[in-house]
């Protein structure tokens, strides 16, 4: 922003310089050196702390795009690290990062220390929440993967809506962080009690120590555990690689097809996500309001995810809410702009679609992919998901050249997101696949040869 400088004026070449835009032209121009920000909605922002406008407004917008960033960076090193070191040891390697610096944020004492408390704030709570997801995914039977995947869901819309009800009632930005971030400490009460993954003990060979964790969980169940389990799974383990990296993933073609099906599954309902979050068509009104709306009409769709995945499955629930997501953007098109409360209600009606199918995709991704590689393959669809996601804002702006094109594109790619779980196989009520080969002969069509029998499956070497 500039001002002019009209001190050396008199009155009358004010006038004629405010009135003649030619006039005004010949004045010397000057920075602003301060601003007065409204404070009726906010006591305080970073972009009031560090005077985040004009020319610098585009730094307001880095600050909610490096949060992105550390989503994808803790896809890239996550995957890796769970599945060698374990789930439990990220699980309070990211209570503590998202912990520690979650609260520094709220003390940053400049912009550029802000972005990196920010990161890795991003990259903390990324890896605790996946952490906690493949815990829960892999501690239980077939019977309740469908609400354990579903859970975290809905402590996410506790969350997103109460957080609402707080920065109403905290104005300041810094007091709203660190009051928003203390409570995560409690977890440290609980988190050492929560057991390893037993299903990622088996795959690294320590069946002594899953052992202890299953015997734990049948006496809770009031089960027994019959004498030859250890045995067993010793001997089945002695005959497998539990050696597994990214590029396993690509290396056999029906472990291949799915993983490129899951990333088009993450990328679709990332940036649909964020962009009807992002979306120019607001409610209107309170802020903070609006915020909790837009929260609240996610749980109807986790609702729908966790029935959907109970009785039904995976592909068709996933396949349905994907498709009439996109159905509903694209029926803004055919809504005139002055009839408001239609194209808020079909916006509102997508967001709470593709959240129902991104619980899907959250449980689905994690019973493709197998123990020894699920954090991988986990990851390398959040990754592009979250890459796609950062395209969001920027498919806003195509709305400045034609409002069309947002709808358009965000319909079209939910639809075809939609159509893609032909390629992937049911796993409802199906056992986890443990190893590679579990995972690559999972969903695959046996062919029976000339002789009428049915050929052997593909042989594996783990030596990558």
């Amino acid at each position: 922003m500039y001002q002019r400088n009209y001190t050396g004026l008199n009155e009358k070449d004010v006038t004629a310089a405010m009135l003649s835009k030619e006039n005004a032209s010949t004045l010397s121009i000057e920075d602003c050196s301060s601003w007065n920000y409204d404070h009726s909605t906010y006591q305080s922002s970073i972009v009031t702390q560090w005077d985040l406008v004009c020319d610098k407004k585009f730094l307001a917008s880095t600050a909610q795009t490096i949060a992105v960033v550390g989503l994808m960076l803790c896809a890239l090193v996550y995957g890796q690290l769970a599945d060698r070191f374990g789930r439990k040891a990220c699980l309070i390697g990211g209570a503590f990062i998202s912990n520690i610096f979650g609260i520094s944020l709220a003390f940053s004492p400049n912009y550029i220390a802000f972005l990196a408390f920010r990161l890795l704030t991003s990259m903390g709570g990324s890896a605790l929440y996946q952490s906690a997801f493949l815990i829960s995914l892999e501690l239980v039977g077939p019977k309740w993967r469908s609400f354990n995947g579903t859970l975290l869901c809905f402590y996410w819309v506790f969350g997103y809506v109460s957080c609402a009800g707080v920065a109403y009632l905290i104005r300041d930005w810094s007091t709203l962080q660190w009051v928003c971030a203390l409570p995560q400490i409690l977890c440290f009460t609980y988190i050492y009690f929560i057991p390893e993954s037993p299903r990622w003990l088996i795959s690294k060979g320590r069946i002594d120590e899953a052992m202890v964790i299953i015997e734990k969980i049948a006496k809770s169940n009031k089960k027994s555990v019959p004498d030859n389990v250890a045995e067993e799974l010793g001997h089945e383990q002695a005959d497998e690689d539990t050696k597994a990296n990214f590029w396993h993933l690509f290396r056999y073609p029906n472990l291949r097809k799915k993983t490129f099906v899951v990333i088009s599954h993450w990328a679709t309902v990332t940036l649909v996500y964020y962009g009807l979050s992002l979306n120019a068509i607001t409610l209107g009104g309170n802020d903070y309001v609006n915020f909790a709306i837009n929260g609240a009409v996610e749980l109807p769709g986790y609702l729908l995810a966790l029935l959907a995945l109970q009785y039904i499955g995976r592909r068709w629930p996933l396949a349905v809410s994907l498709c009439l997501c996109g159905i509903c953007i694209l029926g803004i098109l055919a809504v005139p702009a002055d009839v408001g409360w239609a194209r808020i209600l079909l916006a509102m009606s997508g967001k709470m679609l593709v959240s129902c199918a991104f619980a899907i995709v959250y449980v689905y991704t994690g019973e493709l992919f197998p123990t020894v590689a699920r954090a991988i393959g986990f990851n390398t669809g959040n990754f592009f998901g979250r890459f796609a996601g950062l395209a969001a804002p920027f498919l806003l702006d195509l709305g400045d050249i034609s409002e069309l094109l947002p709808p358009i594109i965000m319909g079209s790619v939910s639809i075809l997101g939609g159509l893609t779980v032909i390629f992937v196989p049911e796993t409802h009520k199906q056992n986890l696949p443990e190893t590679i080969q579990d995972a690559e002969n999972f969903g695959k069509r046996k062919m029976r040869n000339g002789k009428g029998e049915e050929d052997e499956m593909v042989k594996f070497d783990n030596t990558m």
